[in-house]
């Protein structure tokens, strides 16, 4: 008798209790809170078309060099990395990838070229975008962090938010590479408001546990409107 008294006490108990963390979890209440804290919807909408200019660090061989990025949203990027002895240019147009080498002319990507352009440009995607792109994408938890999840063209990356101050803190990508898969990771930090949006200022690269590279944003142009960062 008294194991069934037991019994029925912890049955409404756990009736009673909260659900679980996870189970109250709210996808676009997230996407709301990350809009609200990023500058609102028409300061975010101005990040659809911009040209970054990055002074960037490749760890492993201690080069300097610099990323230049154009971002037109939804489907277009061009990154243009230049380096002592080399300039190297990527370009994305929906599902089509070209590169080019030291001002050659263009030629189609392979598919890990492409994959990796794809994942580079979902890194960007503003919170505005994520919301915009809502019933693709999903939220769960992973440690301390907020997760969306958005899958396009074969490609996953993951957004970690945190939850304190309602910033994506990093990026997680997954690519399938030669019948497996590699992570990259992209941690975001020095998060300053420009024109009224919200933006990181620095960059810390990883392809699993290797750092590859370290970025610092210099200009940021909206339109034709430059925006110096030091």
């Amino acid at each position: 008798m008294k194991t069934l008294t037991r019994l029925a006490l912890l049955s409404i108990f756990l009736l009673l209790s909260p659900q679980p963390y996870a189970q109250t979890l709210d996808r676009d209440a997230v996407l709301d809170k990350l809009v609200e804290a990023y500058g609102g919807e028409q300061n975010l909408r101005r990040m659809e078309h911009v040209v970054q200019e990055w002074d960037m660090v490749a760890m492993m061989s201690k080069r300097h060099g610099k990323d230049v990025r154009v971002i037109r949203i939804p489907g277009q990027l061009t990154v243009q990395l230049t380096y002592p002895e080399k300039v190297e240019k990527r370009m994305l147009d929906g599902e089509q990838a070209q590169v080019s080498f030291n001002g050659s002319e263009a030629f189609p990507a392979t598919e890990p070229q492409r994959d990796a352009m794809q994942l580079q440009l979902m890194r960007l995607y503003s919170p505005l975008v994520l919301r915009d792109k809502a019933d693709d994408v999903t939220l769960t938890v992973e440690g301390d962090y907020h997760a969306l999840t958005l899958v396009e063209h074969g490609v996953r990356a993951d957004y970690l938010v945190n939850t304190q101050d309602w910033r994506i803190e990093k990026v997680a990508g997954t690519l399938n590479m030669g019948g497996g898969s590699m992570r990259f990771l992209t941690e975001y930090s020095d998060f300053r408001f420009v024109d009224g949006a919200l933006m990181h200022h620095k960059e810390n690269k990883y392809a699993g546990n290797v750092n590859t590279a370290m970025l610092v944003l210099r200009n940021l142009s909206f339109g034709d409107s430059p925006k110096s960062m030091h």
